[in-house]
């Protein structure tokens, strides 16, 4: 049942994510970031008081957190474009790929210490042993890493995005300035 609940979730994923540029347009990116962000903690949290054995209530969640969490996918990266222009509007330079490259390796850092860390906290926390991975403290290891800790990432991603500076209102500023710092530039 794992495969196709992962195929379910990737699927409503694809489709939810073509939607996301609508969804910026009407709201703003950040406000369907933090909003995605927001939903996510819970959807995730929620993943910790089903029962190991309730595939439904697994399936359900998974198809709802896939509609939640897809359209930040495409609207975090962006975000990082705004804050390459947001670094131009200050520097008066443009470090665009500075910013995606710092972002990529982040990104490729993060994913690689997030697998150490959950197998570190899986082995120190519920004596978690290849040999029997479903003992009782295993599963109660698999269920709290999945369920509480990645709400509680959620709800930090949420809480960083309330307080992050570029709205719809700013990046539709900035972006007008710069267009017409350019077409001066241009000019001259």
């Amino acid at each position: 049942f794992n495969s196709i609940i992962n195929m379910v979730g990737t699927v409503t994923t694809i489709i939810v994510i073509m939607l996301s540029a609508s969804f910026a347009r009407r709201f703003g990116k950040k406000a369907v970031a933090v909003a995605g962000f927001a939903l996510s903690t819970v959807n995730a949290f929620a993943f910790y008081f089903l029962k190991p054995t309730d595939v439904n209530g697994m399936l359900a969640l998974t198809i709802i957190g896939s509609m939640v969490y897809a359209p930040t996918i495409p609207l975090v990266w962006a975000i990082f474009a705004d804050v390459a222009d947001y670094s131009e509007l200050k520097t008066g330079r443009r470090f665009t790929g500075m910013v995606f490259a710092t972002i990529g390796f982040a990104l490729k850092s993060g994913l690689a210490l997030g697998s150490a860390s959950f197998l570190w906290l899986m082995a120190g926390l519920f004596k978690y042993d290849t040999q029997q991975p479903s003992a009782p403290d295993a599963v109660a290891g698999y269920r709290a890493l999945t369920g509480i800790a990645v709400a509680v990432m959620f709800a930090i991603c949420t809480g960083l995005l309330i307080i992050y500076k570029l709205n719809k209102r700013t990046t539709i500023e900035m972006a007008e300035e710069l267009a017409a710092r350019r077409a001066k530039a241009g000019a001259a």
